[in-house]
């Protein structure tokens, strides 16, 4: 199976609501029928049950556990199309992975399927056991129906969303970038492997369906490069969306076709995170830019989603977001590939919520005491960056706050967005208090 077969089914897998409910309606299945020859074996005498009363109570479950199916299913696309109206169409893809979702079908399922197989053998004598597991399994399914109704009720609001994104968008940070920055790098990828390996020998254009680059298999690419001693260059990037005929690879000291490199790239209608830890910031910029929207007019809410794109850059902020270069075991650049780096991820996070809430006190103090958190905490190499975002923060204060109290009160940073204990002034300085001589000196310097 190649790499592409694999990623395939391994998406279609995480991806696909059906395939544990279809799992769990074999398994019931076979439990029922291992169960049942047991019980017969033993003779269990537990409960007493007459054939009448045992067909009731298991037919009663077995309908309980269909509706509870069909319930679970409408509540589910019930919340997402509210979920979809109020935050973002893309999350649309990350609710059908939950895996208390598919457990939850699951469960049902198996409850179901085994009332059913059950119905259909009871007899004299009645197996008590079988009508035992059964209530049991009811029970089990009861308790379940209560906690996903409440896990439902919980999981679709917008902070719940962003934190559970934000949670996994870590997790990939810190595989593709395992390494905490240390030093500045200014190495050049572009002059460096055109120095070493000259002029591009061949373009291979991409010639499969138009999608979006999901995802490369690196080391097969660097294989291949060894075996034909060339180097490959992946000219989009992860998160791009490539038509028919736009360039896919360039390949430097010889050439391939494409058939060689096309099972090393996976495209698909949509991004996803694995390989595109900027997915999750557009998401959750998305959802605080709709939240500050006329129509919905919440900017506490993104004020919460400020709260974890601060998270995710100060996680990524300390670390090295490499190179974009595979070497072979001889050091020799064997591929090449585009990456995001520091200032990408930091325009991601303020350009558009900076835009669109310009003129709420909320959000351009959140985003202030966001930018001064990070300038303390973060490397020297990444001050830059803050600060020209700071400046342009200043600059904004200045033209949305005319009036001379408002435009001091958003001149200081705050958690909260208004109200919190800590203020931020922008700078390195420790955080500020409010009011007081000290307050009025630090504004005064800064403006």
């Amino acid at each position: 199976m190649t790499w592409l077969q694999r990623y395939k089914l391994r998406n279609f897998i995480k991806s696909t609501l059906w395939i544990v409910p279809l799992l769990s309606g074999v398994m019931a299945v076979i439990c029922h029928r291992l169960v049942w020859k047991f019980d017969l074996w033993a003779q269990w005498q537990l409960l007493g049950f007459s054939l009448e009363s045992a067909r009731s109570i298991v037919g009663t479950i077995g309908s309980a556990m269909l509706t509870f199916i069909v319930f679970l299913m409408s509540m589910i696309f019930v919340g997402l199309q509210v979920a979809v109206g109020q935050l973002t169409p893309r999350i649309i893809a990350f609710v059908f992975r939950n895996r208390v979702i598919k457990l939850s079908l699951g469960i049902f399922t198996f409850t179901y399927m085994f009332s059913l197989s059950a119905l259909g053998r009871l007899e004299n004598p009645v197996p008590e056991l079988v009508v035992l597991l059964t209530v049991l399994f009811s029970a089990i399914s009861i308790g379940v129906f209560l906690y996903f109704v409440d896990f439902m009720g919980k999981s679709l609001r917008p902070i719940s969303i962003c934190e559970r994104l934000a949670e996994g968008n870590i997790k990939i940070i810190e595989t593709l970038y395992p390494v905490l920055l240390s030093e500045e790098k200014n190495n050049n990828t572009l002059k460096l492997f055109k120095t070493e390996w000259g002029v591009a020998a061949c373009t291979i254009n991409h010639a499969a369906r138009s999608g979006v680059i999901l995802a490369f298999d690196g080391e097969g690419l660097a294989r291949i490069a060894t075996r034909s001693n060339c180097m490959i260059r992946l000219i989009p990037q992860v998160g791009d969306f490539v038509a028919i005929g736009n360039p896919l690879f360039s390949i430097y000291g010889g050439c391939l076709t494409h058939d060689e490199l096309r099972q090393s790239v996976a495209f698909g209608a949509e991004r996803t995170i694995e390989q595109d830890p900027g997915f999750v910031f557009r998401i959750i910029v998305d959802i605080a830019i709709k939240a500050l929207s006329p129509a919905i007019n919440d900017p506490t809410t993104a004020v919460a989603c400020i709260d974890q794109l601060h998270r995710l850059l100060r996680r990524i902020g300390e670390r090295d977001l490499g190179d974009g270069k595979i070497r072979d075991g001889q050091g020799m650049i064997r591929v090449v590939f585009p990456t995001p780096d520091w200032e990408d991820f930091v325009h991601l996070t303020m350009s558009e919520i900076h835009h669109y809430g310009a003129d709420s006190i909320q959000i351009v103090r959140r985003l202030r005491a966001m930018l001064a958190d990070l300038l303390e905490h973060l490397p020297e190499q990444r001050a830059p960056e803050i600060r020209a975002h700071l400046e342009m923060l200043d600059r904004s204060v200045a033209r949305n706050f005319i009036d001379p109290a408002e435009r001091e009160l958003a001149m200081f940073g705050d958690y909260k967005g208004v109200g919190g204990a800590r203020q931020y002034s922008g700078d390195r300085r420790s955080p500020v208090g409010k009011g007081g001589k000290g307050d009025e000196r630090n504004y005064e310097k800064q403006t």
